[in-house]
């Protein structure tokens, strides 16, 4: 196990009970948010390669892999 995940298991041992439910939420939305992520690069860099040669599209693409989510 890599330094930063053992910092982390020490330091959710040292936690009381009543707060182990909000960080394990915090890091289950971090994972669920994280993989929803790489499944978007996934589907964009698909759509990239069918749509290759027409003008306009990689920017397009680039901007919507790039710019903020609300």
């Amino acid at each position: 196990m890599g330094a930063m995940r053992e910092e982390l298991h020490l330091l959710v041992d040292e936690l009381p009970e009543s707060r182990v439910l909000p960080v394990l939420a915090l890091v289950r939305e971090n994972v669920s948010s994280s993989r929803r992520r790489e499944k978007a690069a996934v589907a964009l860099e698909g759509i990239r390669n069918r749509m290759r040669g027409v003008t306009g599209v990689d920017e397009e693409l680039d901007r919507l892999r790039d710019e903020p989510r609300g």
